[in-house]
C-alpha cells in the first residue's frame, strides 16, 4: 500500500474533520504534548549510551522509556476555521485516524498564541486565554516532505482575531 503524500493525507483528514467543524477548514496541522519530541531524543541519546555498555539494556530502556512517554503524551490532529480552533486526538500507537468523540473548541478570538523560535522536529508554542491560563504545545514536524505540513496552521494560530 502507497503511503500517501502531505497534500493527499491532508485531504483525507480535511474529509474526515470538516463534518464535525461547523465553518470551513481554513487549515490543519499537528500540537503535541510541549516536550515530547525532545524527550524522545533525549530517551534515544541515553539508549545508545547504555547500549555501548549493553546493547540489551539500551534496548531495554528505550522501550521502556518510549512507552512511558508515549502514555503520557497527547498528540491533536488541529482544524482551524475562520473562528474557531478545534483538537481531535490523535492515536499515538500508529493506529489509523478517526474521529472518537467530541473535540476540544477555542474560539480564536478567546486565545493569543506565541511561538518560540523553531527546532528541528518542532516548535514550542503558547496558548493565552482570556482567563489567564496558558497552555503549552509543541507544533510537531516531519521529516522531509512533511516538515512544512502543519506550518499553515501554526501561522493561522499566530494571528490575532478580533472579538465579534
Amino acid at each position: 500500500m502507497k503511503i500517501p503524500s502531505p497534500d493527499q493525507q491532508r485531504e483525507i483528514y480535511l474529509a474526515q474533520l470538516q463534518p464535525h467543524c461547523p465553518e470551513p477548514i481554513l487549515a490543519i496541522g499537528f500540537l503535541a504534548t510541549a516536550g515530547y519530541v525532545d524527550g524522545l531524543m533525549r530517551d534515544h541519546s541515553t539508549a545508545g549510551a547504555i547500549r555501548m555498555v549493553s546493547p540489551l539494556a539500551g534496548m531495554m530502556f528505550r522501550k521502556k522509556a518510549t512507552s512511558s512517554r508515549v502514555e503520557a503524551s497527547r498528540n491533536d490532529l488541529v482544524a482551524v476555521t475562520a473562528s474557531s480552533v478545534h483538537l481531535f486526538q490523535y492515536p499515538m500507537r500508529g493506529e489509523a485516524f478517526t474521529v472518537s468523540g467530541p473535540p476540544t473548541v477555542w474560539s480564536r478570538a478567546d486565545i493569543r498564541v506565541t511561538a518560540e523560535a523553531s527546532k528541528k522536529l518542532s516548535q514550542r508554542i503558547h496558548v493565552q486565554f482570556r482567563t489567564g491560563e496558558t497552555l503549552e504545545y509543541d507544533v510537531s514536524k516531519g521529516g522531509r516532505e512533511w516538515a512544512t505540513f502543519s506550518d499553515h496552521m501554526r501561522d493561522l494560530l499566530l494571528q490575532p482575531v478580533l472579538a465579534s
